[in-house]
């Protein structure tokens, strides 16, 4: 007959009590815990590898991606909107003969002297495509001659030079048009820092007007010890055309204008859903707002941007059409000077805002998100070859 169970006794408890029998249990204690753990471990990971794993698409899914504003890479294109497919066009090298005042300015361009017939050409105005309002801004066709070369920048001016002048002078310039899919609406809170969209120190500065444009002339002018100027609508049509007499810089074919700029396509019809398709081009510039500039095709003289990206403004006052306009390409200074002329069309604008001849009223303090503007200056004896 098996003997009870005998009650342990203080000497068994205090021999439990030394270390190196403490040690011993908690060494099991540790190792059982250890192995506890790892299974958890185990068990969470596979859980995770489980309710991770993307859900199969089906047919009632859609992927109409929206490109982030810094993207460089085309989203894919509504449903509703199908266009052509251009590859990604880089900047094209110019031979031009180019111009640095000073270390910190802009590249210019020397824009050769010539003459050239400004206004709607005439089997543009025949063909019955351009709005009757349009064409009648753009009248009469008239010969302009330039006996001397000029210099224009080379881009656009951007928000890395706007921001240089602004550090130094402390400028301020707020309250901004910003773009609704629709319409243009005033945003008091928004300005060339913040227009409502992505930008970085390479793309062109917006929401600025004539006087934004003048301060920063002036402050340029005075650092670089030359003198200069926003360029005469004269000046900018002769210069985008680059010897092109058709209604638009790229031809008839008017996908290929996102080879020479960026402009409304199927980037910009993303972010912007349900603008009319007939207000947008059948091509991809891989941008819904600005591009940096120089990053499109050059024209014939070495400009880059003359269409689209931004509206620019000129030196010109505002005439409803061009019976004022001068033979020599100096600026119109009668007329309504409380408005200047925006030339190029912009990012949200339709094709017909594009053309060559296009003609934009710009209200001398309106700033918006497509509007900004370039420099220009005369030559000196000295630089002309």
């Amino acid at each position: 007959m098996a003997k009870p169970p005998q009650k342990q006794g203080r000497a068994y408890y205090y021999r439990m009590r030394t270390p190196e029998k403490r040690l011993e249990k908690n060494v099991k204690f540790a190792a059982i815990a250890a192995v506890l753990l790892v299974v958890l471990l185990a068990a969470a990971f596979g859980a995770a590898q489980i309710f991770d794993r993307p859900a199969p698409e089906t047919e009632e899914q859609t992927a109409i991606p929206v490109a982030p504003p810094e993207a460089d890479t085309p989203a894919e294109p509504a449903e509703e909107f199908a266009p052509a497919v251009i590859e990604k066009p880089e900047a094209a090298a110019s031979g031009a003969r180019m111009l640095r005042d000073c270390a910190d300015c802009p590249p210019l361009v020397v824009v050769p002297a010539g003459s050239f017939a400004m206004g709607i050409q005439p089997a543009e105005d025949a063909s019955g495509k351009v709005a009757p309002s349009m064409a009648a801004s753009e009248r009469p066709l008239h010969g302009v001659t330039f006996r001397k070369p000029f210099a224009l920048e080379q881009t656009e001016v951007t928000r890395q030079q706007f921001d240089a002048f602004v550090r130094d002078t402390q400028y301020q310039a707020t309250g901004c048009e910003v773009f609704d899919g629709n319409t243009w609406v005033l945003d008091r809170s928004k300005s060339w820092r913040d227009p409502g969209f992505y930008q970085d120190k390479d793309h062109p500065v917006v929401c600025v007007n004539r006087a934004d444009a003048q301060a920063y002339i002036a402050w340029l002018s005075k650092k670089a010890g030359v003198k200069y100027r926003l360029p005469t609508e004269s000046e900018w049509e002769y210069a985008a055309r680059a010897g092109t007499s058709g209604a638009y810089v790229w031809g008839n074919d008017l996908t290929q204008a996102c080879f020479d700029a960026n402009v409304a396509g199927s980037t910009h019809m993303n972010r912007y859903k349900g603008r009319p398709t007939s207000l947008v081009f059948a091509c991809d510039s891989h941008h819904a707002e600005t591009a940096p500039v120089g990053k499109y095709r050059a024209n014939a003289f070495g400009l880059y941007d003359m269409f689209g990206n931004v509206r620019e403004i000129v030196a010109d006052c505002w005439n409803p059409d061009h019976r004022n306009a001068t033979a020599d390409g100096a600026a119109v200074t009668t007329g309504d000077c409380d408005a200047t002329v925006a030339r190029g069309g912009g990012w949200a604008d339709p094709p017909a805002n594009l053309r060559s001849a296009r003609r934009m009223r710009a209200a001398a303090d309106e700033r918006r998100g497509d509007q900004g503007f370039r420099i220009a200056r005369d030559l000196s004896d000295e630089e002309i070859p």
